[in-house]
């Protein structure tokens, strides 16, 4: 049968995508890791990954179910060893968070520094990429809980913010100077699109109003946008939350539409989130209100 130990070794090479660092990271040599993952697999009967020169390690598709169970069985052993120290009088633990972005750059600080102060042994390893990515870490469960956009029906989820839309623009341009941009006003501009947010719902909004929509550049990095912006490559649609505390805010204009962001706290299951994690999810709560 299995051991618990050849799955958390066969876990954390998929994790980091390699045998050397994963062997690394466990303290062992890569030739136990790679007779590790053999003996799961002699075990089981089934191959659970291919070795491809180009793309890395690949799983078959009996190896991403098992993995899913793995990762279940990671999750349970986890809440009981917190569940255990929580007994002792301690609060311990890691708590793996997934986020986009904006929501990691203005948003998580103030969490994760009001975990360490009220939790000092909890531990917060963060994971940042654009909502499918995010989605794609909780159903895998890859990750403890994510913010995503609500609403969202696989998932558990906790609504956290409504966050409205604005038009971000260069220092000199000169809609600046209305109090509210409609979106006809921004139709004839040069858009600049960011991966991690949800391009195609803006793009809705002008395809509804029978509006045309110039997407110019698509970037990754929200640092990068704002710089482009401020040297006059195009303007930006971006929620509130992304832009407020930064020094481009006072170039940003409330856009007139119903349309808003919703975003929530997400995991597969709240019910079975481990308990340090249910802690981190108070702080959000006691953060947002």
């Amino acid at each position: 049968m299995a051991t618990i130990t050849q799955l958390q070794i066969f876990s954390k090479v998929i994790q980091i995508g390699n045998f050397t660092k994963a062997g690394q990271a466990l303290n062992m040599t890569q030739p136990a890791v790679s007779q590790a993952v053999a003996s799961l697999e002699a075990e089981l009967g089934v191959s659970l990954l291919i070795r491809d020169k180009s793309k890395g390690l690949i799983l078959t598709d009996i190896g991403e179910k098992i993995l899913l169970q793995i990762r279940t069985i990671e999750n349970s052993l986890k809440i009981i060893d917190q569940e255990v120290t929580a007994e002792k009088g301690l609060e311990t633990g890691t708590i793996k968070v997934a986020g986009f972005p904006d929501v990691s750059a203005r948003f998580l600080p103030k969490v994760i520094q009001a975990v360490q102060q009220k939790y000092p042994n909890i531990t917060i390893e963060l994971f940042e990429g654009s909502i499918e990515e995010v989605f794609n870490w909780i159903t895998s469960r890859e990750v403890d809980i994510g913010f995503i956009y609500s609403p969202h029906n696989s998932l558990d989820i906790i609504p956290l913010v409504e966050d409205k839309y604005m038009a971000v623009f260069p220092p000199e341009h000169h809609l600046l100077e209305k109090s509210f941009i409609t979106l006809s006003d921004l139709s004839s501009e040069s858009l600049i699109v960011g991966k991690w947010g949800n391009p195609k719902a803006i793009e809705q909004l002008f395809i509804d109003k029978g509006l045309p929509y110039h997407q110019k550049y698509t970037v990754s990095n929200l640092n990068t946008m704002l710089g482009m912006i401020q040297e006059s490559l195009g303007l930006s649609i971006l929620p509130e939350l992304a832009i407020k505390d930064t020094e481009m805010w006072k170039f940003a204009r409330p856009i007139l539409t119903d349309y808003r962001r919703n975003i929530a706290l997400a995991a597969i299951s709240l019910q079975q989130v481990s308990r340090a994690t249910k802690l981190f999810i108070d702080i959000v709560k006691e953060q947002v209100n």
